[in-house]
């Protein structure tokens, strides 16, 4: 038991010994549409800011663990309706996978992941839903790529497109029966702050 123990701190440290810790911001706009059974929907416009910190793995840097929070307001027109907008925050963790080596200036990257959202608000067009009528909690998938240039030796930009979906309904049966998932594609510019690692 002794071993396994010491055998799991040290693959720890090993493991840690060759990371570089990064914090990112970035923002942009999203490309929504609520997906309706028996209803037309189309695409709107909202916004998405997100915050994270990653932690880079391997000798070459080609793999990384993102967690970052998220807000993004989600917008669809609804055909003789109005909009549906819906305001969420939450949580979203993401492998990425960076191409090229970890000292070259300009890295390709590609990320997938879950994500876990509260609808913090829900309008359908002029009319604020009650919190009963929508689901509070949403699960869905991130998938994106989008390259970083390395700016000095402490920054990155980085810009970054790709789509997210809904595995779970946001609306209640009371609202609307069927679908009520949206499907998001996304833009966004940002700028990761690194904790250097000389080693690299």
């Amino acid at each position: 038991m002794k071993k396994i123990v010491f055998f799991a701190i040290l693959m720890a440290l090993s493991f840690s010994s060759y990371g570089q810790y990064r914090w990112e911001i970035s923002g942009g706009a999203t490309f929504s549409k609520l997906n309706l059974d028996n209803t037309e929907t189309s695409s709107g416009t909202g916004f998405f800011f997100n915050a994270g910190y990653g932690y880079v793995m391997g000798v070459r840097a080609k793999t990384s663990i993102v967690f970052s929070l998220d807000v993004l307001q989600r917008n669809s027109e609804i055909e003789g309706v109005g909009d549906a907008k819906a305001l969420q925050v939450g949580f979203t963790p993401k492998f990425r996978y960076l191409f090229n080596r970890g000292k070259d200036r300009f890295r390709p990257f590609i990320n997938v992941g879950p994500s876990f959202r509260v609808n913090t608000n829900f309008e359908i067009g002029s009319t604020e839903l009650e919190t009963d009528a929508y689901e509070q909690i949403v699960i869905g998938g991130v998938y994106g790529v989008g390259f970083s240039q390395m700016v000095g030796e402490m920054f990155d930009i980085f810009v970054e497109a790709g789509a997210m979906n809904d595995f779970i309904d946001n609306l209640d049966d009371s609202v609307t029966t069927g679908s009520s998932k949206f499907f998001d594609v996304y833009a966004r510019v940002g700028v990761r702050f690194r904790i250097y690692d000389a080693r690299r």
